[in-house]
């Protein structure tokens, strides 16, 4: 299975890079100070397959979103994006559920940038085809905070492991969020 072993050289990559920069937290769930400041949004916008047949379409899903757990860096924040989308045009069905860290840096008062790779699990159905297959992608998200509110934009990539009726289920996004900060 090849997604698998780039899945791996990311994260050995990720990792290996990590252990020698000065700054770096592992682990940062286990400070006193720490802070999830997790986000809860609802997501709409434009998903294009490259599926024979099917078109651009709006799609929509939400997404829950927090600060990492696991590793933070010296400057700016990794901040991980849990997400469902629902894609549905010309009796295709796609629906993807994404884990997708992004590391996000200020670029203006209550504005940030960020930009990371993912994993998802993709499910298709279109006809007697009805295949799940899993998938790589790669984004940039812009975030707008001020209080409890939340705005957002993001274009990711996604890419899948296999085929899909002659077709694959690799697509792009471009959605808007809207959501709530606790």
């Amino acid at each position: 299975m090849q997604i698998s072993r780039h899945v791996v050289a990311t994260v050995l990559a990720l990792a290996a890079s990590s252990s020698y920069a000065e700054g770096w937290s592992l682990m940062p769930v286990t400070d006193a100070g720490f802070k999830a400041e997790p986000t809860l949004a609802v997501m709409g916008g434009i998903l294009n397959p490259d599926v024979t047949g099917a078109d651009s379409d709006t799609a929509f899903g939400a997404e829950l979103s927090f600060n990492c757990i696991a590793l933070q860096p010296p400057s700016g924040k990794i901040r991980t994006q849990i997400s469902w989308t629902r894609y549905d045009d010309s009796g295709l069905e796609i629906n993807s559920v994404e884990l997708n860290p992004h590391y996000v840096w200020k670029i203006g008062k209550n504005l940030e940038m960020g930009v990371g790779p993912g994993i998802g699990h993709v499910s298709g159905k279109a006809g007697a085809l009805d295949d799940s297959v899993w998938a790589m992608q790669a984004g940039a998200s812009l975030h707008y905070r001020s209080g409890n509110m939340f705005l957002g934009a993001e274009a990711r990539y996604q890419f899948t492991e296999d085929d899909f009726g002659g077709n694959d289920l690799n697509n792009y996004r471009v959605m808007l969020k809207v959501g709530y900060n606790f």
